[in-house]
């Protein structure tokens, strides 16, 4: 009963496939939807150069390169979580071995949580920067707090690159 239950208990980790498999369908999705992204910039930066519609600005473009970015983090978050998912309970993945690129090659879960934290970070620091580029402060005291948000992100990211040394 014992071997039967523990076998029974070790198989069930196949059940995460089905979150890798969601994650990757998630991450191709959104590199779809970037690729949508470039594709509609593209259209706007043209349109910005010919000065065909004066709904789009440099302040529009620059969002939309922000968004591009935004989307293409997200699926590399999804890509890492489902190799990283896979790699720590299904089985390792032999190919990560041929590649120099430390990316995906996970050999535990604070080494993933690691992995995800820096790009989660990134994708902060990119959401923080398009609220910046919209932001139009009207007092010195709201410009002494956009400067205090920038001095933040900037001691956050000097300490998560500080701490990998």
């Amino acid at each position: 009963m014992e071997n039967f239950f523990e076998s029974l208990l070790w198989k069930s980790r196949l059940v995460l496939i089905v979150a890798v498999v969601c994650c990757l369908a998630t991450a191709f999705s959104l590199i779809g939807l970037g690729a949508y992204e470039v594709i509609h910039f593209i259209g706007n930066l043209v349109t910005y150069f010919i000065g065909g519609n004066e709904n789009i600005t440099r302040d529009v473009l620059v969002l939309s390169v922000i968004e591009v970015l935004d989307t293409f983090l997200i699926s590399s978050i999804l890509f890492i979580f489902s190799f990283g998912l896979y790699e720590l309970f299904i089985s390792s993945i032999d190919e990560t071995g041929k590649h120099t690129s430390q990316a995906f090659q996970i050999n535990s879960i604070d080494q993933l949580k690691t992995k995800l934290g820096n790009v989660i970070v990134m994708l902060l620091v990119i959401k923080v920067f398009a609220y910046l580029i919209e932001l139009r402060p009207s007092s010195i005291i709201e410009t002494l707090y956009l400067a205090i948000i920038v001095l933040l992100v900037s001691i956050s990211l000097w300490l998560g690159h500080a701490h990998k040394k």
